[in-house]
């Protein structure tokens, strides 16, 4: 998240032969957050279907 950031102000350097989500910051970054999205929403929504609190 710190290096997204840091590429969205312009000021990141990335080094040479990074892994891609070093070499794309902003889109691992989204990626993370749709993948533990896809998780846990239906874990949740489940949860509250079946009442339990």
């Amino acid at each position: 998240m710190a290096t997204a950031l840091r590429d969205l102000f312009g000021n990141a350097a990335v080094p040479e032969g990074a892994a891609w989500p070093m070499a794309h910051p902003v889109a691992g970054s989204l990626a993370w957050c749709a993948l533990l999205l896809a998780v846990f929403v239906p874990l949740a929504v489940r949860q509250y279907a079946k009442g339990e609190r």
